[in-house]
């Protein structure tokens, strides 16, 4: 049986507009020091949405505001990885396509292979080779 992705978390805090305090979650989660890239995600829930967030980063709603508040049980590093990249600047130097974004990095290893494109099938085969950025498990695993 599958553990549950989110842990029993207390309701969520609101603002005096009715809006979620994605801030003031960060540290309810997280303590009053939260991880850089835990205030960077809340913050930019907060300028945009969790809607526009969560679609950047490929994930739903809920997963983001889990991860914010510290109650997502699902692959934490992975979450953290994206934002990073994303919302963060960090970029690793991939050996296909040169110095990429890590999100864009984490994308990429989670694409099919592609018999129809040259650099697809290039990708697809550097990321199961023991990349040093892979976060594969084994051949076909998932990311």
């Amino acid at each position: 049986m599958n553990a549950p992705l989110f842990s029993n978390a207390a309701a969520v805090n609101v603002n005096a507009r009715g809006k979620t305090d994605f801030l003031a979650n960060a540290r309810k989660g997280w303590g009053e020091m939260p991880p850089d890239w835990i205030i960077r995600l809340a913050e930019e829930c907060e300028r945009t949405s969790a809607s526009d967030v969560a679609r950047r980063l490929g994930y739903s709603v809920a997963v983001i505001s889990g991860v914010v508040l510290a109650s997502y049980k699902g692959d934490v590093g992975k979450v953290e990885a994206k934002a990073r990249g994303a919302y963060l600047g960090a970029v690793v130097d991939c050996p296909i396509l040169g110095e990429i974004e890590r999100d864009r990095c984490i994308a990429e290893q989670g694409h099919r292979h592609s018999a129809t494109s040259a650099n697809r099938a290039r990708l697809y085969r550097a990321c199961r080779a023991g990349c040093e950025h892979s976060r594969l498990k084994r051949e076909g695993g998932d990311v």
